[in-house]
């Protein structure tokens, strides 16, 4: 094969380029950057002073770690907003009762069965609305007390005054205790009463006590003659003036009469012969007895006649 000069200029040509690539850049490119080479040594202190300062960088810009026990910041509360105080408003009703004290039959009164009693009690008008005669006070629940289950106020009562209501009652025949209600009721038929809502009653509590109020008191008139003349018996309730007299016909020498429960004494008057029987002790004293509800007390005999008034044992 001949080789011409092109030829062999383009062989050396591509020689050149490949011995060219075998040398890094930088090698050609220094002597272009740099006026003069410099020493080993000079290369060595720039190529450390490089790698302080990028290490002195890098730890000036790195993060800093946070230790594994390093307490976190406290959490941020959200502030809770004040609540807002409701203010109650004042209550009104037009019909409103205040109750203010029991005028009569405190609650646990004693009364004997069939005992008849007046209730009273003390009320003011809470409300704002005057009441009339055509207000009631009526009966609504518990013992109903007899057969009168409504009352007419007395007169009118306007807010703020006080009157006293009253009702006639009977006590029932069964022992124990005993509670009525009551309430006001206005012309339009509403009912109402006391307390916080209007709607609380009244009452009235009794003890019916198991015993009857009267018992029976029996025994002889020993008048001193064939016949007894007409007389009056008299009995003499024990520490009072109260006396119960009863009048006896000709010629009856016993008797038998009904007492309200209690001490007594007892006496007979003879106006026609102006003698006095009595029942006497030992000594010709008049002597006290009981009388007990629903029992008969026997033997009280009058059988110490005279002249003159006996007299009586002192009691303790």
């Amino acid at each position: 094969m001949k080789l011409t000069t092109n030829s062999i200029l383009i062989l050396f040509g591509i020689l050149a380029f490949a011995i060219m690539a075998c040398f890094p850049v930088t090698l050609m490119a220094m002597p272009l950057l740099q006026p003069g080479q410099p020493n080993s040594e000079d290369a060595a202190a720039t190529i450390q002073a490089v790698v302080t300062q990028t290490l002195v960088a890098m730890t000036q810009n790195a993060p800093t770690a946070i230790p594994a026990t390093a307490t976190p910041a406290p959490a941020t509360s959200t502030p809770v907003p004040p609540t807002n105080t409701v203010i109650p408003t004042a209550v009104s009703y037009c019909d409103w009762a205040l109750f203010i004290k029991d005028v009569t039959i405190p609650d646990g009164t004693q009364l004997y069965a069939g005992e008849a009693f007046t209730k009273t009690w003390r009320l003011q008008n809470r409300g704002t609305c005057t009441w009339t005669p055509d207000y009631m006070l009526v009966y609504t629940g518990g013992d109903q007390m007899g057969s009168t289950t409504v009352v007419r106020l007395p007169g009118n009562v306007a807010p703020g005054q006080s009157v006293d209501v009253s009702v006639t009652l009977t006590a029932p025949a069964a022992s124990g205790y005993h509670t009525s209600y009551w309430m006001l009721r206005n012309p339009s038929g509403a009912v109402f009463g006391s307390g916080a809502k209007a709607n609380a009653p009244f009452f009235v509590e009794i003890k019916t006590r198991a015993d009857l109020p009267h018992g029976t008191v029996t025994g002889n008139l020993c008048y001193p003659s064939e016949f007894n003349p007409p007389m009056t018996l008299y009995f003499e309730k024990v520490g009072s003036s109260e006396t119960i007299q009863f009048s006896i016909p000709e010629n009856q020498n016993i008797y038998n009469v009904l007492l309200p429960a209690g001490t007594y004494y007892a006496y007979a008057w003879a106006p026609v012969y102006n003698l006095e029987g009595a029942y006497v002790d030992s000594s010709g004293l008049m002597k006290a007895f009981v009388v007990e509800g629903g029992e008969i007390t026997p033997f009280i005999n009058l059988c110490d006649w005279s002249p003159n008034p006996h007299g009586r044992v002192s009691l303790p």
